[in-house]
């Protein structure tokens, strides 16, 4: 077994695969199944946690706690020190913050706006179809 792969998992993927299923959920799959491991920091879990809350995404207060329970378990925790301004939506940059703290190669994420940016230095920026597709790669 090779080494564990660490990745970045935008907050929106997250929310896909426990609301809708399909290749978000896949991802999730991967990561409890350990051939994954995500990084998040403090910036990355305050995002989720305030999504998880919406009000338009129904999701009951139990599940908001499982979902976060799902993703603690499953992640470490990096303090990024470095300021990073490369994607055209601010929020998006925190992402890229961890990713260079972890030094995480992937960053997961459903945005289309994000996935324009395809690449910052080594990191990549892949959909969570084309994250998979890359691993039947290899």
């Amino acid at each position: 077994m090779g080494k564990i792969q660490r990745v970045v998992i935008d907050t929106n993927v997250i929310i896909s695969a426990f609301g809708w299923d399909g290749k978000p959920l896949q991802v999730m799959e991967l990561l409890e199944g350990g051939a994954i491991r995500n990084c998040v920091s403090e910036q990355t879990l305050k995002e989720l946690i305030a999504a998880l809350a919406y009000p338009k995404l129904g999701f009951p207060h139990a599940t908001q706690t499982g979902i976060l329970e799902f993703v603690l378990a499953y992640s470490d925790v990096y303090d990024p020190v470095e300021r990073i301004s490369a994607a055209s939506d601010p929020d998006d940059n925190r992402f890229i913050e961890c990713s260079a703290a972890a030094h995480a190669r992937i960053i997961i994420t459903g945005d289309k706006r994000f996935l324009s940016l395809k690449r910052h230095g080594n990191v990549r920026v892949l959909s969570p179809e084309d994250f998979l597709q890359g691993r039947k790669a290899t």
